[in-house]
C-alpha cells in the first residue's frame, strides 16, 4: 500500500475514534432539558448515557471476535451504519423509551467500530509506523472528548437536544462513505464459529459488574438489587471460565469464545492492566477536578471549562509525538516516562487545596494529559503486536473493554472518595469545601499509588525478561 493511500485509510479509521468519543461527551449536558421534554425525571433520563455505554461495553470483546472471524473491515464498516441508523432513530424518538432502546443501538454500532479500529490499523500498517498510526488514533480521541461537550451545547442553546443526533446521522453517514471508499477489504483471520455460549456468559457477567457499578451509589452499595447485580456477574464470570477451559474444544475441534491462554501472554497481560489503571487515574481526576475548582477554588464555570481544555489538548500534542518515537527509539522507553511523569502529576495533585494557585492546577494537569498521550500509543502497539493476526480483532476490543472498565472504576472511585473523605458524619452527602479538598486529594493519592505499582510491575517483568535471556544465551554456549 502506498504511503499516500495508507494516510488516506488512517484518518478515515480516526473518523470512528472521533466519532465514540464525541458522542460519549456530548449528552450529558442534554439531560435536563430531554427530561423536561418528556416529563421523567433525571434519574431516569440518565439511562440515555448509562444504556449506551453498558450496550458498548459487553459488545466489544462479540463484535472483536466476530472482526476476526467474518473480517474487521466488514464489522468496522457496519457499526459505522448501524451507529449512523440509531442516530437517526433517536432523532425522531417521541418518547423516553424508544430514545433510550435507540441508545442501545447506537452503543452496539459503536462497538463494532471500536473493536476493530485498532486491529486495522495493525493488520494495515507496517511495525516501523504502527507507533504513529495508532498515536493518530490517540489524537482524535482526545479531540472528540475535548469538542464533545461543547458542540452539544452549542447544539441545545441555538435548536434542540435533537439536533445532536441529527448531527451525528450526517457525520456517521459521511464516515461510513469514506470507509467504504477507502478501508481495503480484508480476509478474514479466523475460520471457526463464533461460541454463542461464551459470548453470552461473558456479555452477561459485564452486564452485571458494569450495572451495578453505575447503581451502587444511587440504590446503595448493600442494596438487594445491586448485590444481585454483583452476583450475577460471578456466577456468569464462573461459568464462562468453567465453559472456555473445558476439553469439548479438542473434541470438537473448535475455539472458545476467549482462549484463555492468550492472557497467559506476560505483555498481553501487561498491557491491559496499563491501560486499565492508567484510564480509571486519569478519568477520576477528570471527574473530581471541576468539582475542586468550582467549590474549593470559587472560579467562574467557563473558566473552569478552559482550564480542564488543557488535558486533552495537550494529549492531543503527545499522543502521535510518542507514536512516531516509540517507531524509533522502541515502546518501553516511552510508557517509563509516561508512567513517571503520570505518576508525578497524580502525586502533586494530591497536595493541592484552597491555597493552590491555578498556575499550580494548570501545570500538573498538562503533565497529567502529556502523560497519557505518551502511554497510550506505544502500550497499545506493544499489545496488538504479541498476539497471532487471528486474534487482532479479539485483543483490540479487549484493550478498548479496559479502557471503558477505567472509566468506570475512576467514576466510582472519585464519587465514593470525594463522599465518603473526613467530615461530620451527619453530613455525610453534603460536600462541603473542606469534604471535596480532603476528598479530591485521596483519589489523586489512591491514582498515583495505583500508577507507581503498575510502573514496579513493568520493571519487574523486564527484570524478568533479561534473566531468563540472559540464562537461555549461557544454556546455549
Amino acid at each position: 500500500m502506498k504511503n499516500n493511500t495508507q494516510s488516506h485509510v488512517q484518518y478515515v479509521i480516526c473518523l470512528g475514534a472521533f466519532i465514540s468519543t464525541l458522542t460519549a461527551g456530548m449528552f450529558n449536558i442534554t439531560l435536563v432539558d430531554i427530561a423536561a421534554d418528556y416529563g421523567q425525571s433525571i434519574q431516569s433520563v440518565q439511562w440515555i448515557v448509562t444504556g449506551y455505554l453498558l450496550a458498548v461495553s459487553t459488545c466489544l470483546p462479540l463484535m472483536g471476535r466476530l472482526g476476526d472471524i467474518k473480517g474487521k473491515r466488514l464489522i468496522h464498516n457496519s457499526g459505522i451504519l448501524l451507529f449512523m441508523l440509531g442516530s437517526l432513530c433517536c432523532a425522531l424518538s417521541t418518547n423516553l423509551g424508544s430514545l433510550i432502546a435507540f441508545r442501545v443501538l447506537q452503543g452496539i454500532g459503536a462497538s463494532m467500530y471500536q473493536a476493530t479500529n485498532m486491529a486495522l490499523v495493525v493488520s494495515l500498517f507496517p511495525p516501523e509506523r504502527r507507533g504513529s498510526a495508532l498515536g493518530l488514533t490517540g489524537t482524535f480521541v482526545a479531540a472528540g472528548s475535548m469538542i464533545g461537550p461543547s458542540l452539544g451545547g452549542i447544539f441545545l442553546q441555538w435548536f434542540s437536544w435533537q439536533m445532536n443526533f441529527w448531527f451525528l446521522t450526517v457525520f456517521s453517514l459521511i464516515a461510513w462513505l469514506l470507509a467504504q471508499a477507502f478501508i481495503p477489504k480484508d480476509q478474514p483471520a479466523g475460520s471457526s464459529r463464533l461460541d454463542w455460549m461464551g459470548a453470552a456468559l461473558f456479555g452477561a457477567s459485564l452486564t452485571g459488574l458494569i450495572t451495578g457499578l453505575n447503581l451502587g451509589s444511587v440504590w446503595g452499595w448493600g442494596s438487594l438489587a445491586v448485590l444481585l447485580l454483583f452476583a450475577l456477574f460471578t456466577v456468569c464470570l464462573a461459568g464462562f471460565i468453567l465453559w472456555s477451559v473445558s476439553r469439548r474444544w479438542d473434541r470438537i475441534g473448535h475455539t472458545p469464545f476467549i482462549q484463555l491462554g492468550i492472557f497467559g501472554q506476560q505483555r498481553v497481560r501487561l498491557g491491559m492492566g496499563t491501560t486499565l489503571i492508567t484510564n480509571m487515574a486519569a478519568f477520576s481526576a477528570q471527574l473530581v477536578l471541576p468539582v475542586y475548582l468550582l467549590s474549593v477554588l470559587h472560579l467562574q464555570p467557563a473558566l473552569v471549562g478552559l482550564i480542564l481544555l488543557s488535558y486533552p489538548a495537550t494529549l492531543i500534542i503527545a499522543a502521535p509525538l510518542s507514536g512516531r518515537l516509540s517507531d524509533r527509539l522502541g515502546s518501553m522507553p516511552i510508557i517509563y516516562a509516561g508512567l513517571t511523569c503520570m505518576v508525578a502529576s497524580l502525586s502533586a495533585l494530591s497536595f493541592l487545596s484552597a491555597n493552590s494557585t491555578v498556575l499550580y492546577v494548570i501545570v500538573f494537569t498538562v503533565l497529567l494529559g502529556s502523560s497519557m498521550g505518551m502511554v497510550n500509543s506505544p502500550n497499545n502497539s506493544l499489545t496488538m503486536g504479541s498476539v497471532p493476526k487471528h486474534y487482532l480483532g479479539l485483543i483490540g476490543s479487549m484493550i478498548a473493554l479496559s479502557r471503558n472498565m477505567g472509566m468506570i472504576f475512576g467514576t466510582v472511585a472519585a464519587g465514593a472518595l470525594v463522599v465518603l473523605s473526613p467530615g461530620d458524619p451527619s453530613s455525610s452527602y453534603m460536600l462541603t469545601e473542606e469534604k471535596v479538598s480532603s476528598g479530591f486529594g485521596a483519589v489523586f493519592a489512591l491514582a498515583a499509588i495505583l500508577v507507581a505499582v503498575m510502573y514496579a510491575v513493568h520493571l519487574f517483568s523486564a527484570f524478568q525478561h533479561k534473566r531468563r535471556a540472559l540464562a537461555a544465551h549461557q544454556i546455549s554456549r
